[in-house]
């Protein structure tokens, strides 16, 4: 065994503990350095401060958060930096009981006063002894953060509002068309009765303020429709100079009752077809139409319309509509497409109105992406001019169709006709009652205040229509429906349902229609409008024409009622016999033209020979086909229910057939008297 050699075995080991330890070094550097770089990167502020508060160390992002030098901050206590002394208090209070502080939220304030929103996360610093020696934590600007969540607040709040305001809009409408409707109605009836011209002139001012209150009604509405984003436009084919033909004549009155001269220019080279949506634009020009006759106590108001330019399939239209009115002062004008303005308070109490309807044109004119400018002179007038764009309808042999107007459709008899009436409202019962028994004498009406009793009345016999209204305790009339055509039976699940409806907002004719309700009407329900609307639907569903053959059946057509032609030609028999050979030559032509143009798709020759045998079957006296020649006249000129034609003709032909062997005997016997 060699000797041990203490001291060269000490030098080795002190040789490689010296290696070792440099090796640590090196390696504690490295680790220090990349901890530092990493320290660096980040973007929450980290910090280490003493036991009384001062900052010791930190990073460049405590830096950038308070806006001190490095320098500076080292001179800084952590309590200069809280913008609320309570903050500081409770974190004391949190970090002495639990030696850490976790997500706790407060304010901080930067070196130049500003404040942030911070999330600070901080534990304790202990010595060998567990002695506290000081602190280390993560600061997190949360500054926009929570300006987004403000801001998702805001939003959220401004949308819960309009849905309250949307609710509270819907229920004032129904509100306040009940009451409104009963006034109509009632004027209505009180109209049909003997009155002295004093109380006329009593009912028509009732009539002028229920129109102007619901017009109230409706400014808001749209508005509040409008500023929900709920306004969805239409685009279809329609004549610019048929819905400013048309404006004109619905409004003419109002001007001429003012003795104001009302002039319409429409250029002719503007296209005679083109795509967009021609309710809102004549909505824009009924607003500016109206108020110029409405501010404007003599003179004139001109409507001009032309062509701007034609650009590929895009027409740009100029529209002005100008009058010698009160005027708009110049510092005004700015102003005067805000909501709820008018030139002055004046006005309002003078003209009355909600100062909706310019904000409303102007809104609808963005919408349709045109632009609206005003110029005026006070005391001498205003011109309003707008421009919109539309798209030339490229093919301009297609025809336009008719306007919608439901004063076309007659008010045919409908006889013994079998309807509900669902109205929880006991005066709107009594109204409507009053209004459908004075118009048809012969109906046979129940009426009911909730839709579970329609259901069960339809389980027990049928009826041929359904007046429903929408809201009703018990169930209301949306329910009702969807009920009736998912559960009940046929017939009774296709009979045609009308709904009433004191709703106007967006979407309440949507609800109605997907709900499986045929139609609807609006309150307060113009009594003219509810017959034409209950024909309409009637002959949809093929009332008059089951109603013709029932009666064509048992034979009562067959029957002529001669009291009218005798009235007609008297006691002059030479003038009878003339009459009834033109009849007899006559009416069996017109049969055969009438099949001719249907066969061949002629709408307008169904039209012209329904409308020339009228008179026929009035001399005839034949009120139900009277009625079925009525039927057929509106259809063709509205090109609606087209499909139905064919029987309808029949049924008049067989009816026909029938009274002219009658009226033939009758000529037999006054050519032997």
């Amino acid at each position: 065994m060699e000797d041990f050699n203490f001291v060269e075995e000490l030098r080795e080991l002190l040789s490689r503990y010296y290696m070792h330890s440099k090796s640590i070094e090196r390696e504690l550097f490295q680790s220090e350095k990349k901890y530092k770089l990493l320290l660096e990167k980040l973007t929450d502020a980290i910090y280490f401060t003493s036991a009384d508060g001062k900052f010791i160390e930190f990073n460049n992002a405590t830096l950038e958060l308070f806006g001190y030098s490095y320098e500076e901050l080292k001179t800084i206590n952590v309590e200069e930096t809280y913008v609320y002394p309570e903050d500081r208090q409770k974190f004391k209070e949190i970090i002495s009981h639990k030696n850490e502080v976790v997500d706790y939220e407060l304010k901080l304030k930067r070196k130049d006063g500003s404040m942030l929103d911070c999330v600070i996360s901080t534990t304790v610093r202990l010595d060998d002894q567990n002695n506290i020696i000081g602190y280390q934590g993560i600061i997190r600007d949360i500054t926009l953060r929570k300006r987004a969540e403000a801001l998702q607040r805001a939003k959220d709040l401004a949308e819960q509002a309009n849905k309250f305001k949307a609710e509270f809009l819907a229920n004032m409408s129904h509100e306040i068309r009940t009451p409104i409707n009963v006034i109509v109605g009632m004027v209505h009836l009180l109209h049909q009765t003997p009155l002295s011209d004093k109380q006329s002139e009593y009912l028509k001012a009732i009539d002028t303020s229920a129109d102007n209150l619901l017009m109230l009604i409706n400014d808001i509405l749209d508005f509040s429709k409008i500023e929900a984003g709920k306004l969805v436009l239409e685009s279809k084919h329609f004549s610019v100079k048929r819905v400013v033909d048309d404006l004109i004549k619905a409004i003419r009155f109002k001007s001429d009752e003012k003795g104001l001269d009302l002039i319409v220019q429409v250029d002719p080279e503007v296209p005679a077809a083109v795509a967009g949506d021609p309710l809102r634009l004549n909505q824009i020009l009924l607003n500016l139409v109206g108020n110029a006759i409405k501010f404007t106590q003599e003179g004139e108001i001109r409507v001009v319309v032309r062509l701007i330019d034609v650009v590929k399939d895009k027409a740009r239209i100029f529209f002005s509509v100008r009058d010698t009115g009160i005027g708009i002062s110049e510092e005004k004008l700015n102003s005067i497409f805000e909501s709820f303005t008018q030139a002055t308070l004046q006005t309002t109490r003078v003209y009355g109105g909600t100062g909706l309807g310019l904000a409303i044109v102007k809104k609808l004119i963005d919408m349709l992406g045109g632009v609206i400018m005003v110029k005026s002179t006070l005391g001498k007038g205003s011109e309003f001019i707008f421009e919109l764009e539309f798209e030339v309808q490229q093919d301009a042999g297609v025809a336009m169709p008719e306007p919608e107007n439901a004063a076309d459709i007659p008010i045919l008899e409908i006889g013994a006709c079998k309807i509900i009436l669902a109205e929880d409202h006991p005066i709107n019962q009594v109204v409507t009652t009053e209004t459908l028994k004075h118009v048809w004498k012969d109906i046979e009406l129940l009426v009911v205040d909730n839709g579970q009793s329609v259901i069960d009345a339809l389980q027990q016999e049928a009826y041929d229509i359904i007046l429903m209204d929408v809201q009703m305790p018990v169930m209301d009339g949306l329910t009702a429906t969807r009920k009736i055509r998912a559960e009940l039976p046929a017939p009774a699940n296709k009979t045609p349902i009308l709904a009433f409806t004191a709703y106007a907002t967006t979407g309440e004719a949507e609800k109605c229609l997907e709900a499986g309700m045929d139609d609807y009407i609006s309150k307060p329900v113009n009594p003219d409008a509810l017959c034409r609307k209950m024909v309409e639907l009637l002959d949809r569903f093929g009332y008059f024409s089951e109603r013709s053959k029932q009666l064509i059946d048992a034979g009562d057509t067959g029957q002529i009622d001669l009291d009218y032609f005798n009235t007609i030609t008297g006691d002059d028999i030479e003038l009878k016999i003339k009459m009834i050979r033109i009849m007899l030559d006559e009416t069996p032509q017109e049969i055969k033209s009438l099949r001719s143009y249907l066969d061949a798709g002629n709408w307008e020759g169904v039209r012209a020979v329904a409308h020339k045998m009228k008179s026929s079957m009035q001399f005839l006296g034949l009120p139900e086909v009277l009625e079925l020649v009525r039927v057929v006249e509106v259809s063709a000129k509205e090109k609606t229910n087209l499909h139905l034609l064919e029987e309808k003709v029949d049924r008049i032909a067989l009816a026909c057939d029938t009274a002219l062997e009658l009226l033939n005997a009758e000529l037999h016997k006054l050519e032997h008297i």
